[in-house]
């Protein structure tokens, strides 16, 4: 039964429990009008009592969700931290070593920003959203990007630095590089055409 259910039950139950004691009580005759006002008034005397005990079976819920969702936010806080602690030598590592390879580029400081936001993830609409600058700006920087860099793509870009990072084995990571070179080798063959 759902609680729902069983709170209109027990109003029911109450209301009849509760007009049946009046009408016990009741010494003058029988008058359809004040039945009437007596079941009426009975009938919100139940509904007041167990609308509050169900309010009050629903704001204890959802405080207990709310404790439960605030330790699974801490848990995941906690993990996200200690994960950042333990891999900030190797991230700030990538982050130089992405610098490098922008300077070798020959990225501008806004080219350079540009490509970082990208490998975040970022859209273009979103970039110039940040950076409060006009969206033929970005894809003008974007392809700037694309072209000193001699790749295509965001996804060309994002693999270029991650794919020897989320090998599974060291010697998948070669092999997956060769794949990935030739495939772009192929697809800028078939794009000379």
């Amino acid at each position: 039964m759902r609680r729902i259910d069983l709170f209109a039950t027990l109003a029911f139950g109450l209301f009849t429990v509760l007009l049946a004691i009046d009408q016990i009580k009741a010494d003058d005759a029988w008058d359809a009008t004040n039945f009437a006002l007596d079941v009426f008034e009975k009938a919100m005397l139940a509904l007041a009592v167990v609308a509050t005990a169900y309010i009050a079976l629903e704001t204890r819920g959802m405080k207990r969700e709310r404790i439960d969702l605030l330790n699974d936010l801490s848990r995941v806080r906690s993990e996200s931290d200690r994960w950042r602690s333990a891999a900030r030598v190797h991230v700030e590592g990538l982050g130089r070593a992405i610098s490098e390879q922008f300077k070798l580029w020959k990225l501008s400081d806004g080219e350079a920003d540009i490509a970082m936001l990208m490998l975040k993830g970022l859209t273009q609409k979103e970039i110039a959203h940040l950076r409060g600058s006009e969206d033929g700006t970005v894809r003008q920087q974007a392809a700037a990007v694309y072209r000193k860099s001699g790749l295509s793509n965001r996804s060309e870009l994002g693999a270029f630095f991650l794919e020897d990072l989320l090998s599974p084995n060291p010697g998948a990571a070669t092999q997956t590089s060769q794949k990935l070179e030739l495939v772009r080798t192929l697809g800028r063959d078939q794009d000379s055409r």
